[in-house]
């Protein structure tokens, strides 16, 4: 799937935690902006398709393969590799851990258990986002990765199913972004409706899901694929007919026109 809906689900999967802290609004806009980060952080390992690469980055760490190679390749650090794994986020999170307590000369065990306590509805939000943009990758054509390398440093990869197109998924971006704005709602209702509110929050998020999953696996098209297809154009025009057919011809013409605006796959 494409950064932008992989970010919304992170930023919908945060809207949940927010409502569980029952914080501060100044409290819960940082655990959705952190949940919106981990949805997108995964995809960090496409700076190898960067027009520049290989005379910076790649120059400096003296790669000996060029940055289209990583990026369509099977390395570790190749795309849908590493940090498209599940030990990543505890990685990011431990060395985010490490950094802050040891810049403070606070860096223990116990010190490192009552940061994560005083900052769980963050980590995992971050969590959350982290995973669920892995697991949105899975549905998506196997291309020349065969899925993502979720059980890395295991060997093996998970997913390629093709049940969606890599992008153009805008009934699946118009499910997250209600979710997101029906928790935000949500999260207006006052502090005494704790329970009521994160019970509801939850009911939200679940029932979101549930329609995702509906529309994932009930494409009219296989989208499957490995290695480089010929066919790119045709499954890309494919898509489109398809949203167009669930979403009618209005509304398609207006998320074709947000599309349009967005310098980014969408």
């Amino acid at each position: 799937m494409d950064i932008i809906s992989h970010t919304l689900t992170g930023v919908a999967a945060g809207t949940v935690l927010a409502t569980a802290s029952n914080g501060s609004w100044q409290k819960k806009g940082f655990i959705i902006l952190v949940g919106g980060l981990g949805g997108a952080l995964p995809d960090v390992d496409a700076i190898s398709l960067w027009s520049k690469f290989d005379g910076t980055i790649g120059a400096f760490l003296g790669l000996e393969h060029t940055g289209e190679e990583i990026y369509f390749g099977k390395f570790w650090y190749s795309h849908h590799a590493a940090f498209h794994s599940l030990l990543a986020p505890f990685m990011f999170l431990l060395l985010t851990a490490g950094i802050n307590l040891g810049v403070r000369k606070k860096l223990n065990v116990t010190n490192f258990l009552t940061y994560v306590s005083a900052h769980k509805f963050s980590l995992l939000a971050f969590l959350c986002g982290f995973i669920l943009h892995i697991l949105e990758d899975m549905p998506t054509p196997a291309s020349v990765w065969g899925g993502v390398h979720f059980f890395f440093p295991f060997p093996g990869y998970i997913g390629g199913f093709g049940n969606i197109w890599w992008w153009n998924n805008y009934d699946l971006v118009l499910i997250i972004s209600v979710v997101v704005v029906l928790n935000l709602l949500i999260n207006m209702i006052p502090k005494g409706y704790h329970r009521l509110k994160t019970m509801s929050s939850i009911c939200v998020f679940v029932i979101g899901l549930v329609f995702f999953m509906i529309q994932i696996n009930t494409r009219p098209m296989d989208f499957a694929y490995s290695g480089h297809t010929v066919d790119y154009s045709t499954f890309e025009a494919h898509s489109k007919d398809i949203q167009q057919e669930i979403l009618g011809d209005k509304l398609f013409e207006i998320m074709t026109a947000i599309d349009r605006n967005i310098p980014l796959n969408f």
